[in-house]
């Protein structure tokens, strides 16, 4: 290419830079934390276009759809984030009603568990959690076969925020505690759910396949598959958590934490692995050490925890021995008429094993 310099009119003929000067790339954002902005993408969304209580009820049912059901409160080494179903019938003053679809409401109303907050800690952290890690993984561990399925049963209680078609208001209540009992393939594709005493308005009194479907979903990355494949070294595993966001960020510190909760929900996690993900907990900003809290039995114990908004997301440990014992969520500020220190979500793993098919007991009789 000839361009004379008195010539500044002439215009400038770029094709032969571009056979000289290579290609912008085409970037390319990884799958896994595309998946997880278009999430929060949604939350943020949903969280600006909706009276308060009512707004959280939708981003309950969008976390509801996009976890298929699969990860509600409870876990084979540690609980996950508890899923709530949004508008519901709440019935009579009893609570004792029918929803649409003629399933009916889980019980009466209660008074919600309440305690007075005990503050979280960094100090002692380190070493707590450095105790949590041995023991789960001097845990044996149950490895089910490709065509076998990890059974786990939990008592869990949840939030529930609906509108009361008797009064036309949104109503908040607290269900008591009920058994809740799944079953899901190694690969994540085949599960069953069955919880008759459960709020979740899409779940049949006589259970409901998770098999990939309407009610399945196409991300596997929380199947028993895909924790095995998880690195276990600290820096590896802490970049998979969070999946392209940045320690410090607090949005992505929670999105961090929660996804250990989503990688071990209803899972058995393989003893390295769940030591691991314990190990790099300790290593996101904003976890605490809550020195003194109570699980879903009323056993006291030591909690991991994090807060997000209004509310504290707690692993409960066993003070003396640091075995798993359950999980809560408590608010620390009033919100929807509840004062800070009620326990808006709770759990306790009752037994965990491996089963030759779908609806098969551990101890070989069917539901």
């Amino acid at each position: 290419m000839t361009r004379m310099p008195w010539k500044r009119h002439e215009p400038l003929d770029t094709s032969e830079l571009d056979l000289l000067i290579p290609a912008p790339g085409d970037p390319q954002m990884p799958q896994d934390r595309h998946t997880v902005l278009a999430a929060h993408l949604e939350e943020e969304i949903l969280r600006a276009s909706a009276p308060a209580a009512l707004r959280r009820a939708r981003l309950r049912r969008a976390r509801l759809r996009r976890t298929a059901l699969v990860g509600a409160p409870v876990a084979a080494v540690l609980a996950a984030a508890v899923v709530v179903p949004g508008s519901l019938h709440l019935g009579g003053a009893s609570g004792d009603g029918v929803r649409a679809g003629g399933h009916r409401d889980a019980g009466p109303r209660e008074t919600p568990p309440w305690a007075p907050l005990v503050p979280g800690t960094t100090e002692n952290l380190s070493a707590t959690v450095d105790r949590i890690a041995l023991a789960a993984a001097a845990q044996p561990s149950l490895t089910p076969r490709p065509d076998q399925f990890i059974y786990i049963k939990s008592k869990v209680s949840f939030l529930n925020v609906g509108n009361n078609p008797e009064t036309g208001k949104v109503e908040t209540r607290i269900t008591p505690l009920h058994t809740r009992q799944i079953w899901m393939s190694p690969d994540g594709k085949k599960g069953f759910l069955y919880e008759p005493d459960g709020v979740i308005g899409d779940v049949h009194p006589n259970g409901m396949d998770l098999d990939d479907g309407p009610h399945s979903s196409s991300d596997k990355r929380h199947s028993y598959d895909s924790m095995r494949a998880l690195p276990t070294g600290p820096d590896a595993l802490l970049k998979r958590l969070y999946q392209g966001g940045k320690p410090g960020n607090h949005d992505d510190d929670w999105m961090a934490f929660k996804e250990i909760n989503s990688l071990l929900s209803e899972q058995i996690a393989p003893s390295a692995t769940s030591a691991a993900l314990y190990r790099v907990a300790a290593r996101i900003p904003g976890v605490e050490l809550v020195p003194k809290t109570t699980d879903a039995d009323n056993r006291q114990g030591i909690a991991i925890a994090f807060t997000q908004g209004s509310t504290r997301h707690e692993w409960i440990f066993d003070k003396d021995t640091y075995t798993y014992l359950g999980q809560r969520q408590v608010l620390v500020k009033e919100e929807d008429g509840l004062k800070p220190g009620t326990v808006v979500g709770q759990t306790t793993v009752v037994e965990r094993a491996v089963t030759d098919a779908k609806k098969e007991l551990p101890n070989g009789k069917r539901l």
